[in-house]
């Protein structure tokens, strides 16, 4: 049990001396979108479907300090429950229909990033891996329409396929779990952050 909680902090450590000046990036990103009237569009999908639902409410509703609703839009997808849950059925599914699912996927994001997407927005993705089918054409689509990008990933750097407006936080994944627990970790840092840009530091009484 005590290896999880130190696997935990040396992997929050490592993301925050690797990504502090990423982490503000960020925020700044969100902020100056909100400023000019832009939406922040969230995507995640496989291991990460649960995020743009989750970072949605705490966008739109309260983090730990009471302000109006953020823009905050989030990109659906119909997939089945295999896809959704990589790490049980999915790796029990033939690759061709795996891989079938997750274009299946990518389109459906795609098509909306399509429809939705204006230049005043930011498409926030948070994707398991840099490799992720839907995180790939969702960056195309969005650098095709001029829509800065914030990606939350584990994998490799991917820093050469972003632009100089777009923002690449490399998280810490010693293991599968791990990971997502930084997806979150780094989501409030963000949105801490975000806050402070929009409102101003908090008084401590």
């Amino acid at each position: 049990m005590l290896r999880q909680f130190a696997e935990h902090a040396e992997a929050c450590m490592q993301t925050a001396r690797e990504n502090g000046y990423q982490l503000d990036l960020a925020a700044q990103l969100l902020a100056d979108t909100v400023a000019r009237g832009g939406r922040i569009l969230l995507c995640g999908a496989g291991d990460t479907a649960f995020w743009p639902a989750y970072t949605g409410s705490r966008l739109s509703g309260v983090l730990e300090r009471e302000r109006p609703p953020l823009p905050a839009l989030v990109l659906h997808h119909d997939a089945g429950w295999p896809l959704l849950h990589p790490a049980g059925t999915a790796q029990a599914l033939p690759p061709d229909l795996l891989e079938q699912q997750q274009q299946g996927v990518a389109q459906a994001i795609v098509q909306q990033l399509q429809q939705l997407g204006q230049p005043d927005d930011v498409l926030w993705l948070c994707s398991a891996d840099d490799a992720q089918p839907f995180a790939q054409q969702a960056l195309a689509v969005a650098q095709s329409r001029d829509i800065p990008v914030l990606w939350l990933h584990g994998g490799d750097s991917a820093m050469p396929l972003l632009s100089e407006l777009d923002v690449d936080i490399l998280l810490a994944q010693p293991r599968g779990l791990r990971l997502l627990e930084q997806c979150l970790l780094a989501t409030h840092v963000v949105c801490d952050a975000l806050d402070r840009y929009l409102l101003g530091e908090e008084e401590i009484s």
